[in-house]
């Protein structure tokens, strides 16, 4: 028998609470799927408060302006967007620029989030890994502090994984292991340096004797920890602590999910600068600190 709780369960439950919430607002809903919002321009129906929908409006013209990318997903609309969910558990703390409620939830060692912080959703650069013709690595959110290590967070709610590398879905790569010569690799010819900064961080050890890319599975794991790594940062990943994708245990077994299986293999000394927290921590700590919202958004996630 299974020893673990199977994520198809997981997910079940996720869409009944969504689109129950809906249902609730009455708002209008997918013919098909009812844990969808009816259109992408409904997102803001996604979103608890009105005033951090219009500051996710004002930021995102903001941005364009400056010919920044901020990145619209694709489903903000749906109940279950890590990108929505996101919006809503922080939106209103970076609006109110809270830095004492983010320094209790990135209690980090030499993090230190004060007035001149910035804090900032969709964040990305091209510099590190010279992202000059494609789309940049970006973080859902990230606090660059003026003293001491940032903070580079990803958002992951009912996701299963981490990003893999498209250029396999692409064709232009068959997914061999590129560590014995980095050439084979499409990412190093298209001018990447995704494999010298493997070899810096000895990130590719645990995998010179496999004949399959790790980028072919984690692709978007190394791609932002290796970019928190040379920008002086945490790698930050939020997870929904009832996910079993990405951590799950069982009485008398091994931990099991993306979350140990990748932490585990890191070498030790970059162990501390991957830190996993949980949205139901966060939104308990967003209760005690007075967001009244907060049982809301329990209540739209299920976490009551």
């Amino acid at each position: 028998m299974w020893s673990y709780k199977q994520y198809k369960d997981y997910r079940r439950e996720q869409n009944i609470i969504a689109e129950k919430w809906f249902k609730e607002k009455v708002y209008p809903v997918n013919k098909k799927y009812s844990f969808i919002l009816d259109k992408n321009s409904d997102w803001r129906k996604n979103i608890l408060l009105k005033t951090v929908a219009d500051f996710i409006e004002v930021t995102k013209r903001t941005y364009e302006k400056e010919g920044k990318p901020f990145p619209s997903h694709k489903y903000i609309h749906h109940g279950l967007s890590s990108q929505a969910m996101l919006f809503n558990l922080l939106g209103e703390v970076v609006l109110n620029k809270d830095y004492t409620f983010l320094s209790t939830v990135f209690n980090f060692p030499e993090v230190q989030i004060t007035p001149i912080s910035e804090l900032l959703f969709e964040y990305s650069c091209r510099k590190t890994f010279n992202e000059n013709q494609q789309q940049p690595t970006s973080f859902d959110f990230a606090i660059i502090n003026k003293t001491g290590k940032n903070v580079f967070l990803e958002a992951k709610y009912v996701e299963t994984e981490f990003g893999k590398c498209s250029t396999i879905e692409t064709g232009e790569c068959d997914g061999l292991n590129p560590i014995p010569d980095n050439n084979y690799c499409y990412l190093t010819y298209k001018g990447r340096n995704y494999w010298e900064l493997m070899k810096k961080y000895k990130l590719d050890k645990p995998f010179i004797n496999s004949p399959i890319c790790p980028f072919a599975v984690y692709y978007q794991f190394y791609r932002e920890l290796m970019f928190a790594l040379e920008n002086n940062g945490y790698y930050v990943i939020l997870i929904d602590n009832r996910n079993p994708a990405f951590n799950k245990t069982a009485a008398g077994e091994i931990d099991r999910g993306l979350i140990p299986v990748l932490t585990n293999i890191l070498p030790e000394e970059l162990k501390p600068y991957v830190k996993i927290i949980y949205i139901q921590d966060v939104i308990n700590k967003l209760r005690l600190a007075g967001y009244t919202w907060a049982s809301e958004f329990k209540n739209k996630y299920g976490m009551l």
